[in-house]
């Protein structure tokens, strides 16, 4: 009987299992998340220093504010070669997103996987707003003004489109003002001195100081003095430059030369592990220090570098840790170790290897002087010319660019514009600026362009300007393409590629 009443319980509770509560109950409704771009924007370029503001729309079921919500911004490297494992930078917690693009986190042309994570506090449910991003650079390529602004330094550029950025140093590197400037180096190949990854150079030189910058930022990357294992007593940089002895199409640094003081020091990139820095400076033939070197850098291929003792007036070949004469066997048209004339200017000519070298007597008489930097057993001769020149004024130019496409150098002597002509010795008036400016500078792009382009900077008192000339294959031309102004007094040019 007990049994019985033990199975007859079970069963009254499993049938009261089953039936249907209908008790009053109070249920709270899951608040829900959506996170959009007001504008439907996923895929965002944005030029490296720029900030970067987004205000994404946020809508929820429940809550009638956003004082519930946590916030949080991360990028993730998005590039082909990188790994899912990398880790998440947050760059920001705010409700809307602006933030400056610049190193960290971010890196030139480098893609990133934006992510906008929303988070309900309560609940602990998140919702997600990707973007693709890449950082693109604005200044990859076009003409560089160094300009000196009452004896501070700075930067503008023209871009490829014709526009100008006007003080593109300064706004990039406000807490590292230049000082007043003398010299732009832009080294037309990569360089790999394991100091910073593998790329080209630009360096700022200044009367007492000087810095490289970034190629792809343009921003500071180097004191002056830090570039050398142990920085001079006395910095007064003049160049500091690269040459290479590469005669394949690709070229490549093989030996850095600075001037500073008029001393030269040197960079040998090799195998050795570390950074390369440049060194002391180097000696004399005569073991010493008893040299002044004008600020021109012939390289070369048997001779790596040359450059002019204007103290002694003589070329020195730069070796590695020592300068050197010149062998006699390379001297016939003129002596390479006594040259006994004043170095008004030096650059390539329209031979690769070649030289246009234009000097002055005690009488102020100017000459022509060319050279070459490469040599063979059978002709070890380095000198090829030696002539009077016919070029009026010249010993007074202001200006001058030699061109490495035909047999001219072109100089500026106020406002007028002149082209000499190496081969037959003659010299054409080529163009007359304005009244009241005057030639201070001229460059070539040597850069692919389409045409020979030369550059001449003018300066009025108060600005500077630039004119650009499209040169024929016979080194003619009759008037401007084109005319920038607005700028502070330009001191030096180059032109930038990517």
């Amino acid at each position: 009987m007990k049994a019985n009443l033990t199975i007859i319980s079970i069963l009254a509770i499993l049938f009261s299992s089953c039936y249907k509560d209908k008790g009053n109950y109070d249920y709270a409704a899951l608040n829900k998340l959506e996170i959009k771009d007001k504008n439907g924007v996923i895929n965002i370029s944005i030029i490296f220093g720029d900030t970067l503001r987004l205000s994404p729309e946020i809508t929820q079921t429940t809550a009638q504010n956003e004082e519930n919500l946590t916030f949080e911004w991360m990028v993730f490297d998005n590039s082909p070669a990188s790994s899912y494992a990398l880790p998440k930078t947050v760059i920001a917690t705010t409700r809307n997103l602006a933030v400056q693009i610049t190193e960290p986190p971010f890196v030139l042309s480098q893609n990133y996987r934006l992510t906008y994570k929303v988070t309900d506090k309560r609940t602990g449910v998140s919702s997600f707003l990707f973007y693709n991003l890449t950082i693109i650079n604005k200044y990859a390529q076009g003409w560089i003004f160094l300009e000196d602004k009452g004896g501070a330094g700075d930067f503008s550029m023209l871009l490829p489109n014709g526009t100008v950025e006007y003080n593109v140093y300064s706004s990039l590197n406000s807490a590292a003002p230049m000082s007043k400037p003398v010299k732009l180096e832009i080294t037309p190949f990569q360089i790999t001195d394991d100091m910073s990854p593998s790329s080209k150079k630009i360096y700022l030189l200044t009367e007492t100081d000087g810095m490289e910058v970034s190629y792809q930022t343009m921003q500071k990357k180097f004191n002056y003095g830090f570039l050398f294992y142990a920085a001079p007593q006395i910095i007064k940089p003049t160049r500091h430059t690269w040459v290479s002895t590469s005669t394949s199409a690709t070229l490549s640094g093989s030996l850095g030369v600075v001037v500073n003081d008029g001393k030269v020091h040197t960079n040998l990139v090799g195998g050795f592990p570390g950074s390369k820095k440049w060194g002391a400076s180097l000696l004399s033939p005569a073991g010493n220090l008893n040299y002044i070197t004008a600020p021109f850098v012939a390289g070369g291929t048997t001779y790596t570098a040359a450059v002019y003792d204007v103290l002694n007036k003589r070329f020195y070949s730069v070796g590695n840790t020592v300068l050197s004469a010149f062998p006699s066997t390379a001297s016939t048209v003129f002596d390479m170790n006594n040259v006994g004339m004043d170095l008004l200017y030096l650059d390539s000519a329209n031979v690769v290897r070649e030289y246009n070298a234009v000097f002055k007597d005690e009488t102020n008489t100017p000459y022509l002087l060319k050279f070459k930097t490469v040599s063979t057993t059978g002709a070890p001769n380095l000198t090829l010319l030696k002539t009077q020149m016919n070029a009026p004024d010249i010993v007074n130019m202001t200006a001058a660019a030699s061109s490495t496409l035909t047999p001219h150098i072109y100089y500026g002597v106020g406002n007028k514009l002149y082209r000499y002509e190496t081969t037959s010795n003659t010299t054409f008036p080529q163009f007359t600026f304005p009244a009241g400016e005057t030639v201070t500078k001229l460059k070539f792009s040597r850069q692919p362009l389409g045409t020979s382009q030369l550059a001449a900077v003018t300066w009025t008192g108060t600005e500077s300007k630039v004119y650009f000339f499209d040169v024929s294959n016979v080194g003619d031309f009759t008037t401007y393409t084109n005319v920038y102004s607005g700028f502070a007094r330009i001191v030096d040019l180059g032109y930038k590629v990517p």
